[in-house]
C-alpha cells in the first residue's frame, strides 16, 4: 500500500506558501488557517525538496511552548534531520547571538541574564540607597515602566528618551534609570528587553558579525509577526538582508498586544519595507462555523487600518450567534451558568467544552460566584481566582482584624499595607513585647504600643484606622449600612490613592477588582439587609474554602475555563461566551478615546469571537454597579457592527429566579437590539421624536430617568422610562414635560 504524501494534505493556498522559497513572502494567516501546519511543511520543503541544509533555517517565534510544537512537527516530517533547524523563542536567538559575538560591543559572553524578580532586586537596592521606601513606590511598578520604556523605538534609534519618563513623587525616574542601567553594566547583566536591544545594537555597529550570521542562516521564517515589536523587526531586517529569504507569518486582524509594544505597522507595511514581496492569504478556516465566521468578520472589517481578507468555513453551516441582554451582571452569569448547564445536559457537553471571555479580570467575581452556587468546577486561566488576589486579600484581612482584634494574621498582613512607615524592626519589636507580656498585637497597640517610648506616626495611624472599623461595624447593619463602612475603611486605608499613584497596567486592574469587591458587598446588602460584618465574613470564608466538587471525575481537567480575552489568543473551545459586551468595557475606555484603540479593542473582540468552534454566546447588561453607583449601559458598537439578521437576540431577567443584586427593570417581550449611540435600528430616530432610546431625561414628578424605548410617530409618539426608583412608565411625549438631564 502506498504512503500517502503528506503534502497533499495542503490545500491550494497553503502549498503556494509552502513552494515559494525564495524572496520575501507574507503569510496573512486568518485564524484557524491552519498556519502552523504551513510554518512546518515550508521548513520541512526547502530541507526535501531544495536540499536546504537544516542548519542554514533561521525560524523564530513567541513562546517556548509554540518553538517546541513547531520543532516537532518538522521532526515528525522529515526525521532527525529537523533536529538541526533552528527554532527558539526571539529571546532565546538572541541569547545564542549574544553568547558568540557580544563581546565585539562590549557584552561578556558570560552575561547573566536578570528575570523579573532579579530586576525588582536591583530596583529596590537603588531606592534604598536614596533613602526611599519600596514598600511607598513599589519595585514591580518601577520595573514594569523600565521595560515599557525599552520597547519604545527611541531606545534603538537614540533619540531623547526624557519625554517617556513617568513622574513619581520623590523620585527622579530619569536619575533611576541611568543608575539601574550602569548597575546592570557593572554586574555584566542583561534583562529581557536588553537582549534584543544589545542584539540590533551587535548586527547594525558589527558588519562582521552580521556577515556572520548571514553565512550561517540563508532562510529566515518569523512566526506571530503582528506582534513583533520595533527590535524584532530590525533583527529580522538585519539578518535576512543579504538573501532576502524572509518568510513572516501573521494575522493583523489578530494584533491585539499594542500595550507590550507589539507594533502592528510591522505587518501592515511588510510590502512597502520588502520589495517584490508575495502575499499568500490563508482564508480557509478549520475552526469555526459559518454563522461564527460571518459575526468575526462584519466586526473586524469596520477596522480601516488593515489588509482585506475573509475567512471561509471548511465545516459549513452551524448554529446562529447568540446575543443576551441580562438586566445587571448577576442576570448576565445567570444566563450564562444556566445555558452551560443546559447544553451539557441537551448535547452531552462537558465542563471543559466552555470557556467564558471577559474584558478586565474583576469581571469573573461573579461567574466564579454563579459556578460556585451551582456546584460547577471552573479554573481561572492567567490569574488568580477572584477572592485569592492580593489586594482582596488584603482588604479582608482589615475587615476580619476589625471583626475580630485577636486575629494577629490578620493584622501582620495589613500593618503595613499600603505602606506606612512601620518597618520589619518595629514589627519585630510588637511581636517580642506582646509574647513576653502575654496580651494580644492589637491589644498593645490599643494601649499606646511605642518604640524607644515613642508612638510612631504609622502605629498611630493603623491603631486610628481599626479603632474607627471597629465603631463603624458596632453599628452595622443600624446606623451604618455594610457597603459605606467597607467603602469608608478602603478610603481610610489609602489603599486606592497608592494604587492609581502607581498607575500602572498591573495596579489600573488591581483598581477594578478592588471596585468588584464593593459590588459584592452591595449585592450581600441587597440579599441580606439585616446582616452585618461578622455574616459577611462568614460567607465570603466558605465561598473561599468550599472548592466547587470536581464533577469529571477522575479527570480534575474537566472545569468550566474563566479568562481575559487577552489570554485566549491561540486557544479553542466548542462554545464561547464572550461577557460584558457594552460601550465602556469592550470597548474598554481606555482605548476608547483614539481611533488606534478602538481599533485594537475590536481586533481583540475578533480574536475572542474566533476561538468558537460551535456557538459564540455574547452577553450584556443593561445596568452594571460600579465604585460611582448604579450606571446604565449601552450596548457594544461590536454587537452593534453584526447585522440583526446574523444574531439571535434574547432577553434575560423576567421570571428568572434567583437574580440578586439590585432592583432594575425586566424585559418582558425579546425583539431586536435595543437602540442606542450605536445602533442603527429603525426606533432610534422613530416618529421624529426629540428624545432617541437610552437618553437621560428629568421629569416634574418623578426624577431623573431613563428611556428604554421610543416608539409610534406624530401625535402619538410613545415613551417608555424607567426611574431611579425602579418604577417603569410610559408617556405620550406630546402631553408630558421632559427635559433632557
Amino acid at each position: 500500500m502506498t504512503r500517502l504524501d503528506p503534502f497533499d494534505e495542503l490545500n491550494p493556498r497553503q502549498r503556494e506558501a509552502v513552494n515559494h522559497t525564495e524572496g520575501p513572502l507574507l503569510i496573512l494567516a486568518g485564524a484557524g488557517s491552519g498556519k502552523t501546519r504551513v510554518i512546518t511543511y515550508r521548513i520541512a520543503n526547502l530541507i526535501r525538496a531544495k536540499a536546504v541544509p537544516p542548519f542554514e533555517i533561521f525560524a523564530v517565534t513567541f513562546t517556548n511552548k509554540a518553538a517546541d510544537e513547531m520543532k516537532r512537527r518538522v521532526i515528525d516530517l522529515i526525521g532527525p534531520l529537523g533536529e538541526n533547524v533552528f527554532v527558539r523563542t526571539f529571546h532565546s536567538a538572541a541569547v545564542y547571538i549574544l553568547r558568540r559575538y557580544g563581546d565585539r560591543i562590549g557584552v561578556p559572553r558570560a552575561f547573566t541574564i536578570y528575570d523579573q524578580k532579579d530586576q525588582e532586586t536591583l530596583v529596590k537596592d537603588i531606592l534604598l540607597d536614596r533613602r526611599l521606601d519600596p514598600k511607598k513606590i513599589r519595585p514591580s511598578a518601577l520595573v514594569s515602566k523600565i521595560s515599557e520604556i525599552k520597547d519604545r523605538a527611541e531606545i534603538i534609534d537614540g533619540t531623547d528618551l526624557s519625554h517617556l519618563m513617568p513622574g513619581y513623587p520623590g523620585l527622579d525616574f530619569q536619575d533611576l534609570y541611568r543608575e539601574y542601567q550602569a548597575r546592570l553594566e557593572r554586574s555584566g547583566a542583561l534583562d529581557f528587553n536588553d537582549l534584543l536591544i544589545k542584539t540590533v545594537m551587535l548586527v547594525r555597529g558589527s558588519p562582521d558579525t552580521l556577515s556572520d550570521l548571514q553565512r550561517r542562516w540563508r532562510y529566515f521564517m518569523i512566526d506571530e509577526y503582528q506582534d513583533t515589536n520595533h527590535a524584532q523587526y530590525l533583527i529580522c531586517k538585519y539578518l535576512s538582508s543579504a538573501t532576502r529569504n524572509l518568510c513572516v507569518v501573521g494575522d493583523d486582524d489578530q494584533s491585539i498586544y499594542s500595550w507590550r509594544g507589539a507594533d502592528i505597522r510591522n505587518i501592515l507595511e511588510f510590502e512597502r519595507d520588502f520589495d517584490e514581496t508575495r502575499v499568500v492569504k490563508l482564508e480557509e478556516n478549520y475552526r469555526s462555523t459559518v454563522p461564527i465566521l460571518d459575526a468575526a468578520w462584519r466586526v473586524i472589517r469596520n477596522n480601516r487600518n488593515r489588509k482585506e481578507k475573509r475567512l471561509r468555513a471548511v465545516r459549513g453551516e452551524g448554529e446562529p450567534v447568540t446575543w443576551c441582554s441580562a438586566n445587571n451582571e448577576y442576570g448576565e452569569a445567570e444566563y450564562v451558568v444556566s445555558t452551560i448547564m443546559s447544553l451539557k445536559k441537551m448535547e452531552a457537553l462537558r465542563n471543559r467544552d466552555f470557556a467564558v471571555f471577559y474584558r478586565t479580570n474583576a469581571q469573573s467575581r461573579v461567574f466564579e460566584e454563579m459556578l460556585r452556587r451551582e456546584n460547577m468546577p471552573y479554573r481561572v486561566v492567567g490569574g488568580l481566582k477572584f477572592y485569592d488576589r492580593k489586594e482582596i486579600k488584603d482588604i479582608l484581612a482589615y475587615l476580619r482584624l476589625i471583626a475580630n482584634p485577636a486575629d494577629s494574621v490578620s493584622l501582620f498582613r495589613v500593618i503595613n499595607v499600603p505602606a506606612r512607615g512601620i518597618g520589619a524592626a518595629t514589627v519585630e519589636r510588637l511581636r517580642d513585647t506582646a509574647y513576653t507580656e502575654e496580651i494580644g498585637e492589637w491589644e498593645l497597640i490599643a494601649r499606646g504600643f511605642a518604640v524607644k517610648g515613642k508612638v510612631t506616626a504609622g502605629i498611630s495611624a493603623f491603631k486610628k484606622i481599626i479603632e474607627h472599623g471597629m465603631a463603624a461595624a458596632a453599628n452595622v447593619p443600624g446606623t451604618v449600612k455594610l457597603s459605606a463602612m467597607v467603602r469608608n475603611l478602603i478610603e481610610a486605608t489609602s489603599y486606592r490613592d497608592a494604587l492609581e499613584e502607581e498607575n500602572s497596567i498591573e495596579s489600573r486592574s488591581r483598581l477594578e477588582n478592588i471596585e468588584e469587591f464593593l459590588n459584592s458587598v452591595y449585592e450581600y446588602e441587597a440579599r441580606n439587609p439585616d446582616a452585618g460584618l461578622d455574616l459577611f465574613l462568614q460567607e465570603i470564608s466558605l465561598l473561599t474554602s468550599e472548592e466547587a466538587p470536581d464533577a469529571g471525575g477522575d479527570d480534575p481537567s474537566n472545569s468550566v475555563t474563566l479568562m481575559t480575552v487577552h489570554n485566549a489568543k491561540g486557544l479553542e473551545f466548542p462554545v464561547v461566551f464572550l461577557t460584558g459586551m457594552e460601550e465602556g468595557l469592550f470597548p474598554h475606555f481606555n482605548s476608547s478615546d483614539t481611533e488606534a484603540g478602538i481599533e485594537e479593542e475590536r481586533r481583540l473582540c475578533y480574536v475572542g469571537i474566533t476561538r468558537a468552534r460551535d456557538r459564540v454566546y455574547l452577553t450584556s447588561a443593561e445596568m452594571r454597579r460600579s465604585y460611582s453607583g448604579l450606571s446604565y449601559k449601552e450596548p457594544s458598537r461590536f454587537v452593534a457592527e453584526i447585522p440583526a439578521g446574523s444574531l439571535e437576540v434574547r432577553r434575560y431577567g423576567e421570571g428568572a429566579g434567583g437574580l440578586t443584586g439590585y432592583e432594575l427593570p425586566q424585559f418582558e417581550t425579546a425583539g431586536p437590539p435595543p437602540a442606542g449611540r450605536f445602533w442603527t435600528d429603525a426606533r432610534q430616530a422613530a416618529g421624529g421624536s426629540r428624545f432617541r432610546a437610552r437618553e437621560a431625561v428629568l421629569h416634574p414628578k418623578y426624577g431623573r430617568g431613563r428611556i428604554l424605548s421610543v416608539e409610534g410617530s406624530g401625535d402619538n409618539v410613545k415613551l417608555t422610562i424607567v426611574f431611579g426608583n425602579g418604577s417603569r412608565k410610559t408617556f405620550l411625549e406630546k402631553y408630558t414635560p421632559l427635559e433632557k438631564a
